[in-house]
């Protein structure tokens, strides 16, 4: 990890060292930042696309902390772009997909953290995990059994993904197979894990009744619980928190006059 005062800021970063020979235009991101590249993803947080010396990159930017965060993440707690970085490295070494990280860059001042970037491979893929619901692919199923057995490679190296949600995961056919790459990675938590705790990092993601079936019902293959049981609590989870995302989303609206 370096750091460097410029002015009143410091600018804290990690380049990974197979990029440092871009290193300069790496730090050199975040000047300008909205005008540059393709915007994959605007709002609290921003992803853009952006080119550096013909790598093609994918640089989050997250929003500038409240007061309080300011100061956690700058004396007491990781600042998420790192957590993500250090998460995806940990990932890569246990043979978990996740776009390869690349560096992290975090601005902190007297006051805390101000402006903080995570940036990493851009990736081509096929779907999102939210896709499916809607698109419903001839091989469905057995796309969705795929991604229980990588989830549960998760568990078995007691990681729980704490933002595993619709739009967490990307999804790539590879041959006659799947390829599924973790993002968004700063909320993670490693715990060893009961089968039904591991059961419960499924709720998060929107799925229908006949999804959650098959899910549920391979998560109890993998270990040997009772597919009915799980097939029970899984869909009693998924529809009380899609419930608590509805009601959210409608104080919202009501808050914003919509």
């Amino acid at each position: 990890m370096y750091d460097t005062k410029i002015a009143e800021m410091k600018l804290l970063y990690q380049v990974h060292e197979k990029y440092k020979h871009v290193e300069a235009k790496l730090l050199e991101v975040p000047d300008g930042f909205g005008q540059r590249g393709r915007a994959l993803k605007q709002g609290r947080n921003e992803i853009r696309v952006i080119e550096v010396e013909g790598l093609l990159l994918n640089v989050k930017s997250y929003k500038i902390p409240n007061v309080l965060n300011r100061i956690v993440y700058a004396w007491v707690r990781l600042p998420k772009a790192r957590r993500s970085y250090l998460h995806a490295l940990r990932l890569t070494s246990l043979g978990i997909g996740t776009p390869e990280a690349v560096a992290w860059v975090v601005y902190r001042n007297k006051w805390g953290i101000t402006r903080s970037f995570y940036i990493s491979r851009h990736v081509d893929f096929d779907y999102e995990f939210r896709d499916l619901k809607d698109a419903r692919p001839a091989d469905l199923e057995e796309l969705l059994k795929a991604f229980t057995r990588f989830t549960y490679a998760l568990h078995c190296h007691s990681i729980y993904f704490l933002d595993h949600s619709p739009g967490n995961t990307l999804i790539t056919r590879d041959g006659g197979g799947y390829r599924f790459q973790l993002v968004d990675l700063n909320r993670m938590r490693f715990t060893r894990m009961s089968p039904y705790k591991g059961l419960r990092n499924f709720y998060r993601l929107n799925a229908d009744a006949e999804m959650i079936r098959v899910i549920a019902r391979e998560y109890a293959r993998l270990t040997n619980e009772e597919p009915e049981r799980m097939t029970r609590l899984l869909s009693r989870w998924t529809t009380r928190h899609d419930a608590r995302v509805k009601r959210r989303r409608a104080r919202k609206n009501k808050s914003l006059g919509c």
